[in-house]
């Protein structure tokens, strides 16, 4: 008797499966909801390209926050495919032929995801860049634990500005960088073409309901990016600033690889945190101005190059920014 069958061959990722696989990863945050990514799927591998069309050359002309991006796309994808059963083994710049390929993803049928992989899909759907208030809670000293784990297992680093002092010079430092920045005619040229009027039909940008008409700014926190420009497109109430816990995002090194491995770090941060209903400000001003950046790596006196600045506390749920059709940035080939 013949005792092979098919039953225990691996099963191929059916295309509905790939198709809410890439749904999924587009969850991602990125630098002005630009979404700079596109996926291919070949029936057994998916490659992450960066979709430098989209990238913002004025005040990220090196792209290293696109492929922060794409870095955590690429996570929100891996989180995907556990929770269909499967696993990616994933090479990052795999062809250095190809400068736009930042990743490839062979998929693998695996075991059910597990209680801790579902919970983190879940954190997935929730997570969102905050920008209204937070609760007037401290985080736990138990999160404050997991998050610097959770970077630190995606190659990233984590560091928190608890010191008073510190944190009061990292705060000048984000206010001069949102000054510089509120100055340059270019950034200000793409921040608009970035967040569409009211009531636009548009899947990408930051909509009008993310920000709020005047900026707030308080020396004692870090500052809002001024979205709305003196246009009166911002729909989000004012509300007293609730500073949360400051922390860096870090890499060991400045290069693609690291702002990659950087941006994998910063999503699982960010689902760690959104399973305990902790959310993220993401300032990305600092990192923005080359001089200020060198100067916040010195005050933080560390080897490690930071990527981004976060602020963390617990709020309730949001509704998430818009995000483009799956079927704008997945090619099956």
């Amino acid at each position: 008797m013949n005792m092979s069958t098919t039953a225990a061959d691996p099963r191929p990722l059916r295309t509905t499966d790939v198709r809410w696989v890439v749904e999924q990863a587009g969850r991602a945050p990125s630098v002005h909801n630009t979404q700079p990514w596109r996926f291919t799927f070949d029936g057994r591998r998916f490659d992450l390209y960066a979709d430098t069309a989209r990238g913002l050359t004025a005040a990220d002309p090196d792209g290293r926050e696109l492929v922060l991006s794409c870095g955590a796309a690429l996570y929100n994808l891996r989180v995907a495919l556990r929770k269909v059963g499967y696993s990616g083994t994933v090479t990052l710049l795999p062809d250095r032929s190809q400068p736009r390929l930042l990743a490839s993803v062979e998929v693998t049928e695996s075991s059910p995801a597990g209680a801790a992989e579902r919970r983190e899909y879940a954190a997935l759907t929730r997570r969102h860049t905050h920008r209204g208030p937070f609760d007037d809670r401290v985080l736990t000293a138990e999160l404050t634990a997991q998050l610097y784990q959770a970077a630190d297992e995606e190659g990233g680093q984590l560091i928190y500005v608890f010191d008073p002092g510190q944190r009061r010079r990292v705060l000048q430092l984000a206010h001069a960088a949102e000054q510089a920045q509120a100055a340059d005619e270019r950034v200000a040229a793409e921040i608009s073409a970035w967040t569409p009027p009211p009531g636009s039909p548009r899947r990408d940008g930051v909509p009008a309901s993310a920000y709020s008409i005047d900026p707030i700014v308080s020396p004692d926190d870090l500052p809002s990016r001024d979205f709305d420009r003196l246009r009166g497109f911002g729909r989000l109430a004012r509300h007293d600033p609730i500073p949360g816990v400051l922390a860096v995002l870090a890499s060991a090194s400045d290069l693609q690889l690291d702002w990659l491995r950087a941006g994998q770090a910063l999503e699982r941060v960010l689902l760690a945190a959104a399973q305990q209903w902790a959310f993220a400000a993401v300032h990305s001003a600092l990192a923005e101005v080359h001089n200020l950046r060198a100067e916040l790596r010195r005050e933080l006196c560390t080897s490690a190059h930071p990527q981004l600045l976060l602020r963390f506390g617990y709020a309730p749920d949001a509704a998430v920014t818009p995000r483009r059709p799956v079927d704008d940035v997945l090619q099956l080939i």
